[in-house]
């Protein structure tokens, strides 16, 4: 930490900066486009418009906490592309703080990866949630009994109810990814798009995802049959977009988020294969690029105006 930080509660340094994120105001546009690894921001990056095209070089920030933000011009429209690691704690730092230094309705779509539950979503498939929800390892089963503030009987893990995805967001998300998969479907190992389903985000990797970890007491035997009879629609298990529906829903009225998510499936859960790199290699840029084309084409009210931002054109500051 450089800079002396004002407000506990929400902290920003003298030029407004958010701490984790590390951006402020004008650096952050409207339409995000958010990834966990920022290599696969920066190989989506190639898309965004050039400075001899924009006017403006794309802006990069990275954050002392982990946070890539580049922000430019997709076809003439402003948008950022910003990686955030993983787990909902990321998720939650990343919607927050970017909600902060913006104005307008944010349109967010998620590009991931992810595990499947169903046997109509192999490795290589697209998957499109229309909504998700969230697996909890409750603490208090595996605290010791006499340190236990309820004495009662509680379950291990905690599944929620429904978070919804954007409709329209999902509805134009589904339209280019079919557009952009279609020539490269069956091919390298490359699936088809599923555009229905729940996702489930768990609050771990290991515990809440049912995976087993000898070296550790989860009880998570039953944490995945008991997720599915709760919501047979799954098809998806990661940490990340259901979160971000949960915060989408969240937002106070005043500050609107539309929230969409995509995730390719890395892992087949129920066959235990995992993706080739060769189909990734094909996969990934069709869909970074298909994401940009979707969030493009999203109506934001009161979109923030480009006067004094990183993507103000040449002719605007004339």
């Amino acid at each position: 930490m450089k800079e002396t930080l004002a407000n506990a509660n929400f902290p920003r340094d003298g030029e407004g900066r958010v701490y984790h994120i590390g951006v402020r105001y004008g650096e952050v546009a409207n339409r995000i486009l958010t990834v966990g690894d920022p290599a696969r921001a920066k190989a989506i990056a190639r898309w965004l418009d050039t400075e001899s095209d924009s006017g403006k070089p794309v802006f990069t920030n990275q954050s002392h906490r982990g946070f890539l933000t580049i922000t430019g011009r997709y076809k003439g429209v402003p948008v950022s592309i910003m990686a955030i690691g993983m787990g909902n704690c990321m998720m939650d730092f990343f919607v927050r703080e970017t909600r902060a230094v913006t104005t307008g309705t944010l349109a967010i779509i998620r590009f991931g990866s992810c595990g499947s539950l169903s046997q109509n979503a192999p490795t290589g498939s697209i998957v499109i949630p229309q909504g998700g929800y969230c697996i909890r390892k409750n603490l208090e089963y595996f605290v010791k009994e006499k340190n236990r503030l309820f004495k009662g009987p509680v379950e291990p893990y905690m599944i929620s109810g429904v978070f919804d995805a954007d409709e329209e967001m999902s509805a134009i998300l589904t339209k280019e990814l079919e557009k952009a998969i279609e020539p490269i479907s069956g091919k390298h190992g490359v699936g088809s798009v599923i555009a229905n389903g729940l996702n489930a985000d768990g609050c771990s990797f290991y515990s809440s995802q049912g995976r087993k970890d000898p070296a550790f007491w989860d009880d998570n035997d039953s944490v995945i049959q008991e997720a599915l009879s709760a919501h047979p629609e799954t098809v998806s298990l990661e940490m990340e977009t259901s979160m971000l529906f949960h915060l989408a829903e969240c937002a106070r009225e005043q500050n609107p988020i539309k929230a969409a998510g995509c995730m390719q499936v890395f892992a087949d859960r129920i066959g235990n294969g995992f993706i080739h790199p060769d189909t990734v290699a094909v996969l990934e840029p069709a869909v970074g690029k298909a994401v940009l084309e979707a969030l493009i084409q999203v109506q934001v009210d009161n979109e923030m105006s480009e006067e004094g931002t990183v993507w103000q054109t040449t002719a605007s500051e004339a």
